[in-house]
């Protein structure tokens, strides 16, 4: 931040000088952003205001690697606090103003060598660095994964003198089932907080004053009982027991607490959407509802302001990131910053005992751009991207859109089109997201459909049935669904498109990690004539050994797992007509089109098996099959010049096959 741009808000004009033009026009060959551009780890990342707000950390490169950084904003200057040369800070948190708590990876080994991350501290000026918490060896194997861990939960409220003290979430008594513990960072001691835990919890709410005050205990096969406590001498009660998998009406979760020891929820009250709700403790019900929205669920994202000492507002996820104001300050900082910067997601988290605020700005064609805004002189200064390299005007605009399944859900998906191209039948690819009980796509800069639309093909990324976030109708609508309904989403999503004369229907390749490699393979295979191409990285291929390799990480770490998968994809026994009919292992005699296959042979989410039993079977059909195996990966590619190895492959694989 040697550099200092300013810009005097409200003045929207000044977004020109902050933002690069967006460029029209048709994109040539020539003017291509490299592929590599998409899939390099991001330069910066991480900015976070000290207390004070006096100081800005932040990760950047030194050495080839990932290392923390320090700039004095009262006098601009900047300072390396590590200088690692075979490890990478992963991420980091202020303790206090004068000293800071990061965990850490090696992006120069692959996903299946990586250890546990660790924890750290060191002071502000680089001095008096410890380790916490070691990092522990994970066995790919699973010989010997259990390993104890400390990791960060929160840092601790000043009340007029500092500490140096964080909250850390550790399974020292059960290596399953985490405590709360206070630690101090210079001497790595850490005091349990949770000696009574009110049973085998799996998340605990602290207060504001980091005390922990609430918890959800695990009571097996999706029963989950709520605790609460009135203070940190006070005993546990119960508050409620439910079934995750009803929509109960009198179901909740605890999420936060007030400064005033309030308990805000999230629940569905009889309803489909899940919103917060303040909780009457003395009266065992919900309160007032703090924050909802008619199409999207509302399960977290409350903003503190811990200065003022209140609530400030919400945000969550919807068509795009929105807030919801309850301060009119804070309203009314949104309101000048996006008049600045518009059509982008802003979002200004401000220091606890500051003023200043800092601003992470990104959009669908910018990965994410960090500012500093001091709210009394009305000024907005640039910092830095995250990815310098990425040029948004040759990035593509992301677009929502809902279209009706056959059976008439609404399925909410984003479209990403090449630039500077006529939205006339064009070369499709389906992107199906992993999971897949999880909140797929979200809008904003993504790499992969970036890089696709980069090179001439429109992408669809559906949130299909069974994906979380748009209520409990959407999510249990996915049920047994896996090849079946879930499945058909994926085609009408197509359809829709080519009715509207977007894409070319004979031009349609079904692509996707994980969930979504087991859609493409399933989809080859159930609809043989529907797809062009497939290409499946890391997917399951056989549903009997999902369930019964016990050597997996969710076999190995996800209690009562076998009745999880029994109840959202199917019963071996009982539901074995349709596990035959939607296993692509068993059908590999049914796929025409040509697939891309890639693994990790380190892979605990997806052993390698899925992988070579399907080419196997592949290899007696005559199908054109590209196998690679990236041998010290895991569940994904970690490693740059894997990625990069992979997508060079893609690109080719597309050309040949999309023309």
């Amino acid at each position: 931040m040697r550099r200092r741009t300013l810009v005097k808000l409200p003045l929207a004009a000044g977004a020109a000088a902050l933002l690069p033009p967006v460029a029209q026009g048709q994109t040539s060959a020539a003017t291509q952003q490299p592929l590599e551009d998409f899939f390099r780890f991001p330069q910066f990342g991480g900015l976070k205001l000290s207390p004070s707000g006096q100081y800005l950390g932040a990760i950047v490169p030194v050495n080839g690697r990932r290392n923390l950084a320090v700039i004095d904003l009262s006098v601009r200057k900047s300072m390396g606090i590590t200088s690692m040369t075979n490890q990478d800070v992963r991420d980091f948190w202020w303790a206090s103003d004068d000293r800071l708590v990061f965990n850490l990876i090696d992006l120069q080994r692959a996903g299946g060598e990586q250890v546990g991350a660790g924890l750290y501290a060191v002071d502000r000026d680089g001095s008096n660095g410890r380790e916490l918490s070691a990092p522990s060896p994970i066995s790919a194997t699973g010989a010997s994964y259990t390993f104890r861990y400390s990791e960060f939960l929160a840092t601790l409220p000043d009340e007029g003198k500092p500490t140096d003290d964080i909250l850390v979430l550790a399974n020292d008594r059960n290596a399953r089932f985490p405590d709360v513990y206070r630690m101090d960072t210079r001497s790595g001691r850490k005091t349990l907080l949770t000696f009574d835990s009110p049973g085998e919890v799996t998340s605990w709410i602290v207060d504001q004053t980091a005390v922990p005050r609430a918890a959800i205990v695990d009571e097996r096969r999706g029963i989950v009982s709520v605790h609460y406590r009135a203070d940190d001498e006070s005993p546990w009660r119960k508050l409620g027991t439910f079934d995750t998998f009803k929509n109960e009406p009198e179901a909740f979760a605890p999420v936060a607490f007030d400064f005033d020891g309030g308990l805000i929820v999230t629940a569905r009250a009889g309803g489909d959407k899940l919103a917060l709700y303040r909780y009457d403790v003395a009266a065992g019900r919900l309160g007032e509802q703090v924050v909802g929205h008619r199409n999207y669920d509302v399960g977290s994202g409350l903003i503190f302001d811990r200065r003022a000492k209140r609530l400030a507002g919400a945000t969550f996820e919807a068509d795009r990131r929105e807030f919801v104001w309850f301060d009119p300050q804070w309203a009314t900082w949104q309101k000048m910053i996006d008049q600045t910067l518009p059509g982008r997601v802003n979002t200004l988290a401000r220091a606890r005992n500051g003023q200043v605020m800092l601003v992470t700005s990104q959009s669908d064609k910018d990965p994410a751009s960090y500012y500093l805004f001091d709210p009394e002189k009305k000024q907005l200064e640039r910092g830095v991207a995250a990815r310098p390299w990425i040029d948004p005007a040759k990035m593509a605009e992301q677009k929502f859109l809902r279209y009706p399944a056959r059976d008439g859900l609404g399925i909410p998906a984003y479209l990403t089109l090449p630039p500077g191209r006529e939205p006339i039948n064009l070369p499709l690819v389906v992107l199906v997201h992993g999971g897949p009980w999880v909140r797929g796509e979200t809008w904003g800069w993504d790499d992969q459909a970036q890089f696709l639309a980069s090179r001439g093909y429109a992408v669809l990324q559906p949130d299909f049935r069974g994906s979380l976030g748009h209520g409990w109708k959407h999510y249990a609508a996915g049920w047994k669904q896996w090849g079946l309904a879930m499945q058909d989403d994926l085609n009408d999503g197509v359809e829709h498109l080519a009715r509207q004369g977007i894409v070319d229907r004979s031009r349609a390749c079904i692509a996707g990690g994980s969930y979504g490699g087991y859609a493409v393979m399933i989809g080859l295979a159930r609809d043989p004539d529907f797809w062009k191409c497939g290409i499946n990285f890391v997917g399951v291929t056989d549903l009997d050994l999902q369930q019964s390799a016990t050597w997996s990480d969710t076999a190995r770490l996800v209690r009562d797992m076998e009745f999880l998968l029994q109840t959202l994809i199917g019963s071996p026994t009982a539901d074995r007509a349709q596990f035959d009919k939607t296993s692509p292992v068993r059908l590999a005699d049914r796929i025409k089109r040509p697939v891309l296959m890639a693994y990790g042979g380190l892979d605990q989410r997806v052993p390698i098996e899925h992988g070579e039993s399907m080419h196997a079977a592949l290899q007696q059909t005559g199908v054109p099959v590209e196998y690679v195996i990236y041998d010290k990966e895991g569940h994904g590619f970690l490693l740059e010049e894997n990625r990069f190895d992979f997508f060079r492959r893609v690109e080719k694989f597309l050309a040949e096959q999309l023309k």
